[in-house]
């Protein structure tokens, strides 16, 4: 499984200009060609991935990623250890992951600093609009995909944390203002 972030566009925005825009921030724009996102957005806007290959590790919805630790709890309970055993090696992760988070929370807010950047010369170079999704596919991005729930923010309220915060799979409108 792969993450991928899906940068939306109006047709009428130069294509030349969207990439020039995105390959000055070490960004490129690929056509993401998938009918149901198509349909999904209507025939007014063209869905873009950002990266070649995947874009596993963004910043951008980050700040949902959970730890699977249900499967070592089950693990060790099959070992027989006890609950209270279990309780105090998940809190320890928990513990260990916290200050991981906390190493990795300045890089992805400079992540997330770039993405607003990015956002701004978008916004500023004539799209009223935009849209990012960054979503998990297993399998080819191309597949039939359900409709991605929306949200809409305006550019001025938004923050780089607000980024790390987007809900995974939802198609965030971002407008100018």
């Amino acid at each position: 499984m792969c993450t991928f972030v899906t940068l939306f566009l109006p047709t009428s925005f130069s294509h030349v200009e969207a990439a020039a825009i995105m390959q000055r921030s070490g960004r490129r724009l690929f056509v993401q060609d998938s009918p149901s996102l198509q349909a999904a957005v209507g025939p007014g806007w063209q869905p873009w991935l950002s990266a070649g290959h995947c874009d596993c590790g963004t910043a951008l919805a980050s700040a949902h990623v959970a730890a699977a630790w249900n499967a070592d709890a089950e693990r060790w309970r099959k070992k027989g250890w006890s609950k209270a055993k279990i309780a105090r090696a998940l809190a320890e992760q928990l513990a260990r992951h916290e200050q991981e988070q906390q190493v990795r929370r300045d890089e992805a807010l400079r992540d997330a600093g770039q993405w607003l950047q990015r956002i701004d010369a978008l916004l500023q170079a004539g799209a009223a609009r935009i849209g990012l999704l960054v979503r998990d596919y297993d399998g080819a991005v191309s597949t039939r995909q359900p409709k991605p729930p929306e949200r809409g923010w305006s550019r001025a309220s938004l923050e780089a944390a607000d980024l790390l915060a987007f809900a995974p799979g939802t198609l965030h409108w971002i407008e100018r203002g």
